[in-house]
């Protein structure tokens, strides 16, 4: 936490109702995990260590010409379908976000304040120092390496060179939440969820497109004001969605930006959908799905209240998020009921990327674990 920059509340989905800067915490005993009927078995087809990250946000970047990732002061691509290192390179600090790539262009944050940029084949570039941290990946691709940094500012920069090509700089709240986030290529452009509820686009000039209210901050207290938006925005050929800390779930049109339905949740992870439901996991520990067209909720799994589930992932037709003791459950995409379990090695914090028929995990402890699912 870097005082000098701004006041950050860290959240692992375990931030609610605790209270910051003296103020009194509550603590709340994590969900027994009860027996269940597994209906699907699960294979880890392969794991790989590639070390703990110095924010425990890193998370496996999935192109056409393999994953890229990192853990340490090193980047690496790995084999799909093996899980074998095909290349590592080692940047000059330990990295603090990342894996952003477009498989032309691998790029991660340090903690140094730079972003570090290599070529497909884990050749150094180019760095540039940068006006605070990184927790956010970069976005990558179009030419352009993007970066958000700890102090809301968003940089563009030319992916081969380096040069500069522009900037855009939002207010910055007085106190935010610390938790995985990205941004998102989409129709309308680069798609940045805000510290202060508001889901930003901006296009290949750095110009806003939009700037739409996710949530409005309630309250009186600035724990109470939090309404970050989380995770990453959903963006598919109908529509885009996002979700906020304290907040809502909007979705919104992907042709003409009209608002298709919003509902109310205390969010802590991006929505994620399979093209019937929309999924979202708050930060008491549900698991939330909401009808795709109408937004009303289909159904909500509360067993793992307090376990700090992440994000979900779909997985063929099934959904599976990760939790904060390695384990990682199946649940029916229909009804909510957990349909399996299985266990990787360290927490879930970041959102799992899906591959294939599966999935890829990677824990706190920088393993990264690809699954999947067969009945």
């Amino acid at each position: 936490m870097n005082i000098k920059l701004k006041r950050t509340a860290v959240l692992v989905s375990a931030l609610v109702g605790a209270a910051l800067a003296g103020c009194s915490t509550t603590s709340h005993e994590p969900a027994e995990l009860e027996d269940i009927n597994e209906v699907v078995e699960a294979d880890k087809v392969w794991s790989e260590s590639v070390g703990e990250s110095a924010t425990g946000l890193v998370a496996p970047a999935v192109t056409q010409s393999g994953i890229y990732t990192a853990g340490g002061d090193t980047v690496y691509k790995i084999d799909p379908r093996t899980g074998d290192k095909l290349w590592e390179a080692e940047t000059d600090a330990e990295i603090s976000a990342g894996v952003g790539s477009d498989g032309e262009f691998v790029a991660v944050g340090t903690v140094k304040g730079e972003v570090q940029v290599f070529d497909g084949e884990g050749k150094h570039l180019w760095g540039a120092r940068l006006s605070s941290e990184m927790s956010v990946p970069p976005l990558v691709g179009a030419g352009l390496v993007i970066v958000r940094t700890a102090d809301t500012r968003i940089t563009a920069f030319d992916a081969a060179t380096g040069e500069r090509r522009w900037h855009y700089q939002s207010q910055v709240p007085a106190l935010t939440v610390r938790a995985a986030s990205q941004m998102r290529f989409s129709p309308a452009g680069i798609l940045v969820g805000q510290a202060n509820g508001r889901l930003l686009a901006l296009n290949g000039q750095g110009k806003p497109v939009f700037d739409i209210p996710v949530a409005q901050p309630k309250g009186i207290t600035e724990v109470e004001r939090l309404c970050d938006v989380v995770g990453a925005p959903l963006v598919d050929q109908n529509m885009m969605c996002a979700a906020a800390f304290q907040g809502a779930v909007l979705c919104i049109s992907a042709r003409d930006g009209r608002p298709l339905w919003r509902s109310d949740v205390d969010a802590v992870s991006g929505p994620v959908t399979d093209g019937g439901r929309v999924y979202v996991t708050t930060t008491r520990g549900e698991i939330n799905a909401y009808d795709y067209a109408t937004g009303g909720l289909v159904w909500q799994n509360a067993s793992l209240l307090w376990r700090s589930p992440s994000a979900v992932v779909v997985m063929d037709d099934v959904i599976a998020v990760g939790d904060f003791d390695g384990v990682v459950h199946f649940l029916d995409s229909k009804t909510g009921k957990f349909v399996g379990r299985t266990s990787v090695d360290g927490a879930v914090r970041v959102a799992p990327v899906p591959l294939g028929r599966g999935a890829l995990f990677q824990t706190e402890e920088g393993q990264i674990t690809y699954i999947t699912v067969t009945k």
